[in-house]
């Protein structure tokens, strides 16, 4: 998922925290904390109340105002916490209590609740006993396991008759009791933890367990006590390495939105759970936050529409069942549309929704050019939030693999279209008006989103499509130009452009002019006007048809892209150099032991003597797309050793996490470029 929001002013609303080289657990976390106002509110009243205080409140108050202007920082955080080895991937739920134990009890308190053991003995007589504090929950694992089943098992009455009857002091005897847990004091906040990481006795290790866990909006705690769910922490990967974000139910003036916190990317959720049903299914879910409920009426309304809900879905599914030939089955048939009923990302989901909300797409890999085209030949994908995926590959559309398909799109576009450097598009037998101005929606789309643009579609063309052939300078036509013939022909052009020409760039030049309909050379007093013209039919006149079809949906960008020295700059800024590209990485530690030193010093030395080519492809396995979309890319540092040591690119985060354990610069510069090489890029969750 990018940072980018349903809408510009959510994108501005929430901002995200940077990971300092694998401290997502703790950036999830801290969400949930900022995003709970009640714990917010009372750091900020203890901190001003007590400023030199021993607790945490000062730090967090610190970092809560940074995040409701920006993307913040958590130096300060980490440091306090003892966190030394940012690089090291560590629970969530072990910083989550941490952070509450050096918190002030005014606003940990929120989260603090109390358990006890409640005895009844068989007369009767009651005992409570064994008070025990608590900040979260533990739920066990067991088949089709669910949230309530967890709740139920953990307050589970326990018989003890037999051997194991138990001394009640009333009777003064040994008699059969039963025994439950329960709550003295219910948290404002409860916390519970599902107990994904177990030891397996096979294997004689702990492992993780995925298996699904269905997740209750509204849960019921003996004693009468309401909960609502509003967050949620969830954990990808195994117990070696994986990756931790934040799903959070924000609070908005027209209902309430969920919206995934990832590092620093926050966007609100395609598919919002709960629509149709109390409960949602997690393969991911690891902390889950409810808050105390306030309003019972409330629930009682709300549980009275998911039921109306409910009962119009089944009659839209009988409707359904009426045969109907619309003329859009081929269509629907030709792309599939995910809808499922994830509530968390571990799988993207979809809805089709009003033309405002946003969708979800998946995309075959191998003809992603014809199901990227059957999305956009729909006008209303430009208005709205639009989340990619592909097929059998697993990842979250967290910008990283949306720019990945607008990559691989412009790949398998730019193999159909004419030109070297620069090329350009040619009418198409299986292309009409739709289609072609579906591939300008995709130019805009791509841009406005993500800020990716095809750099190798000439200069000229995109300027003629955006004002007009007439805006096309004969300086700027001519560069795009001898940047779509061939090297030996453009070497050619320039001598003969210059007066210098040879007898072999005569016969280049013949070969040329017979390709473009001119079986002979013009006078050399004519050569410039006639290379002119050839340049003009070439990138201009041919694909005329073409450029009508793309300025449609350019239109939208005239008054940003509102001359030719703003589209020149735009590509200007977004070709990939060696040099810009080395401008790009910053490491996440500010110091670094002498094996990262090294590392890095073998990183910016290959990067700044790659040519364009390379260039691109590091951009590529970096951020998904092959020119300059981010701003930094991070570089994270492991000491990974045998076949597991290998550079990983994190597109969704920008991130380059690389071995310091190479031995010299050949051993480096040899396993980056069998990566870049392969040609084969897949998208996986890290």
């Amino acid at each position: 998922m990018n940072g980018q929001c349903t809408n510009t002013s959510l994108a501005n609303r929430y901002h995200g925290l940077m990971n300092q080289g694998s401290t997502c657990y703790l950036n999830s976390v801290l969400q949930v904390l900022f995003m709970t106002e009640d714990f917010r509110e009372a750091v900020k009243k203890y901190s001003e109340q007590n400023p030199h205080s021993e607790f945490l409140d000062d730090d967090l108050k610190a970092l809560f105002v940074d995040l409701q202007n920006y993307t913040a920082y958590t130096y300060k955080i980490t440091k306090k916490l003892g966190i030394d080895k940012v690089n090291e991937q560590r629970n969530a739920a072990e910083y989550f209590e941490r952070i509450l134990r050096m918190t002030s009890p005014d606003a940990s308190k929120i989260f603090h609740g109390q358990l006890a053991n409640k005895t009844t003995c068989s007369k009767g007589h009651i005992q409570t006993d064994g008070d025990t504090p608590f900040w979260y929950l533990h739920l066990s694992w067991s088949e089709d396991y669910s949230v309530v089943k967890g709740i139920e098992e953990f307050f589970k009455t326990s018989d003890f008759c037999g051997e194991n009857q138990m001394y009640c002091e009333q009777c003064g005897d040994k008699v059969d009791a039963t025994m439950t847990a329960v709550i003295k004091h219910h948290p404002d906040v409860l916390c519970l933890l599902l107990k994904r990481f177990e030891f397996n006795y096979e294997c004689m290790s702990y492992i993780k367990i995925n298996c699904f866990v269905e997740v209750p909006e509204t849960l019921h705690i003996p004693e009468n006590q309401k909960y609502e769910l509003y967050a949620v922490v969830d954990h990808f990967g195994d117990l070696r390495g994986g990756h931790y974000t934040a799903t959070i139910k924000m609070q908005e003036e027209h209902g309430d939105r969920w919206h995934n916190f990832n590092d620093t990317r926050v966007t609100e959720l395609v598919y919002q759970p709960f629509q149709l049903d109390n409960t949602e299914r997690s393969q991911s879910a690891y902390l889950l936050f409810y808050r105390k409920s306030k309003d019972a009426a409330a629930e009682v309304v709300k549980e009275m529409r998911s039921l109306a809900i409910q009962n119009m879905q089944v009659i839209h599914e009988g409707a359904a069942q009426i045969p109907q030939d619309n003329g859009l089955n081929s269509i629907a048939q030709g792309l599939p549309l995910r809808s499922s009923k994830q509530l968390f990302p571990s799988s993207s989901t979809g809805n089709s929704g009003s033309p405002e909300s946003p969708r979800s797409v998946s995309i075959h890999r191998i003809k992603v050019v014809e199901d990227l085209l059957v999305v956009f030949k729909d006008k209303s994908i430009m208005t709205v939030t639009l989340k990619m995926d592909f097929v059998n590959e697993r990842a979250i559309d967290d910008a990283g693999v949306s720019r990945e398909v607008y990559t691989a799109f412009w790949e398998q576009f730019l193999e159909q279209c004419e030109g070297e450097t620069e090329r350009v598009p040619r009418l198409r037998p299986d292309f009409c008006e739709a289609e072609w101005q579906a591939v300008g929606q995709i130019w805009v789309k791509g841009l406005l989103d993500h800020g990716v643009i095809p750099v190798r579609l000439s200069k000229a063309f995109i300027l003629a499509c955006l004002h007009g052939i007439d805006s096309v300078s004969i300086d700027i036509l001519m560069t795009s130009f001898l940047n779509y013939i061939a090297p030996v022909e453009r070497s050619a052009v320039e001598n003969a452009l210059q007066g210098t020409m040879g007898e072999s760039d005569e016969e280049d030049l013949l070969d040329l002019f017979t390709r473009m309909g001119s079986h002979s050379l013009p006078p050399k007093n004519n050569m410039q006007l006639a290379i002119e013209r050839m340049a003009h039919k070439a990138i201009l006149q041919e694909p005329k048809y073409i450029v009508d079809c793309f300025s449609t949906p350019m239109a939208c960008l005239q008054q940003r892209l509102s001359d030719k020295e703003s589209v020149l700059s735009l590509y200007e800024t977004k070709k990939a150099t060696g040099k810009r590209v080395l401008q790009l990485f910053e490491t996440t530690n500010m110091v670094l032991s002498q094996r990262e030193h090294t590392t890095f010093n073998y990183l910016q030395h290959y990067v700044k003597n790659a040519d364009e080519t390379k260039a691109e492809k590091i951009l590529r396995f970096c951020t998904g797309y092959s020119v300059i979309c981010v701003d930094k890319i991070l570089v994270c540092f492991n000491a990974e050793t045998g076949l597991r040591r290998r550079p990983v690119g994190d597109t969704c985060g920008a991130t380059l996490h690389i071995p310091c354990t190479y031995c010299s610069y050949p051993e480096f510069r040899t396993e980056f470029d069998n990566i870049l090489s392969s040609n084969y890029f897949e998208m996986y969750v890290i």
